[in-house]
């Protein structure tokens, strides 16, 4: 019986997970991507459940992997919590869990128009679970919200219902151990790992992040790529310290250059069609400041990277301003940068866009 599998990920990056886990997980299959909602759902034939776990647990791109035992479609009034029980008490939990393995039940809620809390939900998560459980060994399975044998997971977004078993732990894979100095303005890692696939960049390119604050992206490019020259410039020195101590901590160091300098100033101090590979959260992409201050940036820096990038090289960023930097190609103000791609993306509270520019020859 193939297994399905849940995978939760940065809203807007669905494409970027199904390809990575269809890469660790030969043979699989994808059967949903919600788009806008980081969902993707994969079915496996692989019958090694521990060997999936570890897989998932090992991927870059996404925050969770669930093992999915139910999904429903539900109401959003409070009789739904009821079919939520009984599709619970249903599932085959109790193949999994029995009463000597302490278990906790994490629920999530998003949409409009719920009369019915994540809690709500949990509450009658874990009733279905122990009523499960109690009808086959007659004992109920102990509760531990701290530490338990096995969580359980749930979660309504909008009209569905799903419910299986987290395989990938209880934080969050986006929390990588290596971030000991945390930039005001970070990028979440799975973020920047999927900038890294979206934007093409190969093993053996010539990767910049021109503004790296506290070094997300280069790192995941360093964790990515072996062969690459992988460049790291901001212009204030503390983040630059910040980012070598977070490379150190992901033992990655010595693969990535750092260099305190001024973005519009890189022609100069690289050279011109110097670097194959843009990647880069500018300041107040994610989180806006002056609009104003914002928009001289993109003005005084996109000229600056196109002289750096080789023809044929690429320019992905995350932004705000995408309109505004699409504006400044379109009267001639940026020469030779081209969109090739553009795609809305969630972090945090926020809607930004991943932009894809390539040089022109």
């Amino acid at each position: 019986m193939p297994w399905r599998i849940l995978l939760t990920g940065n809203p807007g990056t669905e494409d970027v997970i199904s390809t990575e886990a269809l890469e660790r997980l030969t043979g699989s299959k994808v059967l949903l991507e919600k788009k806008g909602f980081g969902r993707v759902i994969i079915e496996s034939n692989i019958e090694d459940i521990n060997f999936i776990s570890d897989a998932l647990y090992n991927m870059r791109s996404i925050h969770h992997g669930i093992l999915l035992l139910s999904q429903e479609k539900i109401s959003k009034d409070l009789d739904a919590l009821e079919v939520i029980k009984k599709v619970v008490e249903k599932s085959g939990i109790e193949k999994f869990l029995t009463p000597f393995y302490s278990f906790a039940v994490r629920a999530e809620r998003s949409g409009e128009g719920h009369e019915y809390t994540s809690l709500d939900i949990a509450r009658v998560v874990g009733d279905g679970v122990i009523n499960s459980v109690m009808k086959s060994y007659g004992r109920r399975p102990p509760v531990r919200l701290n530490s338990p044998s096995i969580i359980v997971y749930a979660e309504v977004i909008e009209d569905e219902f799903r419910f299986g078993i987290l395989l990938t732990g209880d934080r969050s894979r986006h929390r990588r151990g290596y971030r000991i100095y945390d930039h005001p303005a970070a990028l979440k890692p799975t973020l920047a790992y999927s900038m890294i696939r979206i934007s093409r960049a190969k093993d053996g390119d010539v990767i910049l992040d021109p503004m790296c604050g506290g070094g997300t992206i280069v790192i995941e490019a360093a964790l990515t790529f072996i062969n690459s020259k992988i460049i790291c410039v901001d212009k204030n020195p503390a983040h630059i310290k910040g980012a070598k101590m977070n490379a150190i901590a992901a033992r990655v160091q010595n693969r990535i250059n750092f260099l305190v300098e001024d973005a519009r100033r890189l022609p100069e101090v690289l050279g011109e069609a110097s670097v194959d590979v843009v990647i880069s959260n500018p300041p107040y992409g994610i989180r806006l400041g002056d609009p104003s201050s914002v928009r001289k940036l993109y003005k005084d820096f996109l000229p600056a990277l196109s002289r750096i990038l080789r023809d044929g090289g690429r320019a992905t960023i995350i932004t705000t301003e995408s309109n505004y930097i699409l504006n400044l190609i379109r009267r001639g103000e940026v020469f030779r940068l081209r969109p090739v791609h553009i795609r809305k993306v969630r972090h945090g509270d926020l809607w930004a866009s991943i932009m894809v520019l390539e040089k022109t020859s």
